[in-house]
C-alpha cells in the first residue's frame, strides 16, 4: 500500500471555507467601509476648515485694503484651491472670523459647521434720533430693535435747486429744471418739469407724456402717479449713488433709496389716514415736526400715489400739512426731494 497518497479537500470543507470566508467579508466590509467613510467626513471637515481660513484671510485683505469691514462675502477674493466648498450660511462676525453651516463638499452634504455664529446686539435708535453719514444728517424713521441690522432713516434737509438738477438731468437753477423720463438721452426724450414757483424745483411726474415735451407742448395724456416710473425716483437714484456706499444700504421692497411712503407717515409719524384731501399733523402731537419743518420749511413728495386717483401723489407740505399733489405740479417745491435710505447699522 502506498502510504504517500495525498487526499484532496471533501466537498464539505469547501463548503465550510466558503461560508468562513462569507462571514469574514460580512464582518469586515461594513468596518472597512465605515473606516472609508468616516476619512471622507474627515476629510470634508478638513476641506471646510480649510475654506474657512481663506475667507479670514480674505478678510483680513479687504481690511487693509479698503479700510473696512467688508459687509457680505461675495465682496471678497478668496484663494482657495481645495474641493469645492458651497455653505448655504456664511456670516462674517465683527472680530474678522467667519460662520460657516450648511456646506457640502465636491456635492457632499457635511454636518458640520466651521466657527461660532456671532450673537450681535444692536443699538436701538428712537424715533426721531439724529444720525449723521457721510457728512449727512438723517433722523430716524423706525428701528425694528435689537436684532434689526438696519434703520431706516429720513434725509435732514431736502435737496437743493443745484443739486436736484445734478442728478436730474439738466437746465439751469431757476426757471424749469429739465429732467430724464427715460433711459433714452436722446433730446426728444427731455421734458421740463414744470416749475410753479420759478425755483428750479421738480414736480413728480412718470411719463413722457405728462406736463411739457421737448417741444415745450402741454401734454397730459401719460401722466400716473407710479413711482417707480417717476421722475423723482430717478433724482433719488442718482443722489443715492453720489452719496451713499451701495453696501451700506440695505434693500427693502426693491428699494437702497427711495421716498417717505403714506404709511410711514401715517402708521409711523403720526398723520391720520385719509383717501384724499388735506391731513393736518396729528394734534396731540404725535407728528414730529423734523418731518415737515427741515431747512427753509420744505415741502417734499412721498412714493405713494393717492388711492382714488391716478396722477395725485401725497405730498408733505412745509407747513406740515399732508397733501393730495397733482403730480405735474410742484407747487410747494421749496426743496421737493427728501430720500429715505435703510442704513446698515455697521456704517453708523
Amino acid at each position: 500500500m502506498n502510504k504517500n497518497k495525498r487526499k484532496g479537500f471533501t466537498l464539505i470543507e469547501l463548503i465550510a471555507v466558503l461560508v468562513i470566508l462569507a462571514i469574514l467579508a460580512l464582518i469586515v466590509t461594513p468596518l472597512v467601509m465605515n473606516i472609508i467613510r468616516k476619512a471622507r467626513i474627515s476629510a470634508d471637515k478638513r476641506s471646510i476648515d480649510a475654506y474657512g481660513r481663506s475667507v479670514e484671510y480674505a478678510i483680513a485683505t479687504y481690511l487693509l485694503d479698503n479700510g473696512k469691514f467688508p459687509t457680505s462675502i461675495e465682496e471678497l477674493t478668496i484663494e482657495y484651491t481645495g474641493d469645492e466648498v458651497v455653505c448655504s450660511t456664511s456670516k462674517l462676525n465683527s472680530d474678522s472670523s467667519v460662520y460657516l453651516a450648511g456646506c457640502t463638499v465636491a456635492g457632499r452634504s457635511v454636518d458640520y459647521t466651521y466657527g461660532s455664529e456671532e450673537s450681535i446686539v444692536y443699538d436701538v435708535y428712537q424715533k426721531g434720533d439724529t444720525v449723521t453719514y457721510n457728512g449727512m444728517n438723517f433722523h430716524v424713521i423706525k428701528d425694528s430693535g435689537t436684532s434689526q441690522d438696519y434703520v431706516t432713516l429720513l434725509l435732514d434737509t431736502p435737496l437743493t435747486a443745484t443739486e436736484v438738477n445734478t442728478y436730474g438731468g439738466v437746465g439751469t437753477a431757476n426757471n424749469h429744471v429739465n429732467m430724464h423720463v427715460t433711459s433714452n438721452t436722446n433730446a426728444s426724450y427731455y421734458q421740463k418739469a414744470y416749475d410753479y414757483n420759478s425755483a428750479g424745483y421738480l414736480a413728480f411726474y412718470s411719463s413722457e407724456t405728462c406736463g411739457y415735451d421737448s417741444n415745450n407742448n402741454w401734454v397730459t395724456t401719460g401722466c400716473n402717479n407710479n413711482y417707480a416710473d417717476s421722475d423723482i425716483k430717478y433724482v433719488v437714484d442718482a443722489w443715492a449713488l453720489d452719496k451713499t456706499t451701495s453696501s451700506d444700504l440695505k434693500e427693502i421692497d426693491g428699494y437702497k433709496a427711495r421716498m417717505i411712503t403714506y404709511d410711514e407717515l401715517t402708521d409711523e409719524l403720526g398723520y391720520e389716514k385719509a383717501s384724499s384731501g388735506t391731513i393736518m399733523p396729528s394734534s396731540n402731537g404725535d407728528t414730529p415736526n423734523w418731518v415737515w419743518n427741515s431747512g427753509n420749511n420744505a415741502g417734499y413728495w412721498t412714493m405713494s400715489g393717492v388711492a382714488d386717483s391716478t396722477d395725485r401723489a401725497w405730498y408733505v407740505i412745509g407747513d406740515g400739512g399732508l397733501n393730495n399733489n397733482n403730480v405735474r405740479y410742484g407747487n410747494y417745491s421749496y426743496g421737493s426731494v427728501r430720500p429715505v435710505i435703510n442704513l446698515l447699522k455697521s456704517a453708523i
